[in-house]
């Protein structure tokens, strides 16, 4: 595979993979407002946006892995982005706070999927003199997430509601 061709397949997987990181950080700076949003959530409910989230993607991680394997790493790679939008949805759209926590539980499902194999495409099409590199790029994506997340959402807060932190991956995905 040529190089333009490696590099446009990079540029995709990392965006797949920041979007998937970011999700876990963006949402910091808006737990008040969706504390506001619904009524009688305590801080222990609120916790749970980063728990369901964590736990769906570690139950995606060997699952969407295997059925790469099994499947091909592009449909799967198209599954979890395309789970990860739809989790997205819900959350940007839902009536009340299990609903959130249903569409965080799908969109980690989605996330757990898309850095593995993110890392088994880059095994599969870079020659190994490039893939340490490639994969050091996709890896350094989650520390980029951890520092721009909680700005990028104070950002988007300032100027739309909490939904938008949401909604915003629709295009992107």
């Amino acid at each position: 595979m040529e190089d333009k061709k490696r590099n446009r397949v990079l540029a995709v997987l990392f965006f797949g993979v920041l979007m998937g990181a970011l999700d876990i950080a963006i949402v910091g700076p808006a737990l008040p407002a969706i504390r506001e949003s619904f009524t009688g959530l305590t801080e222990r409910s609120l916790a749970w946006m980063f728990s369901s989230y964590v736990l769906f993607n570690l139950i995606g991680i060997p699952l969407m892995s295997k059925l790469s394997d099994l499947y091909g790493r592009r449909s799967i790679y198209m599954l979890d982005v395309a789970l990860f939008a739809t989790g997205s949805l819900v959350v940007a759209l839902s009536p009340s706070f299990p609903f959130v926590l249903l569409g965080r539980a799908i969109q980690g499902f989605g996330a757990g999927g898309i850095f593995p194999v993110a890392a088994a495409v880059i095994g599969d099409t870079f020659p190994p003199e490039k893939r340490g590199r490639a994969l050091g790029l996709i890896g350094m994506v989650f520390g980029l997430a951890f520092i721009i997340g909680p700005l990028l959402g104070g950002i988007i807060l300032s100027i739309a509601s909490w939904k938008w932190l949401f909604l915003i991956n629709l295009p992107v995905a």
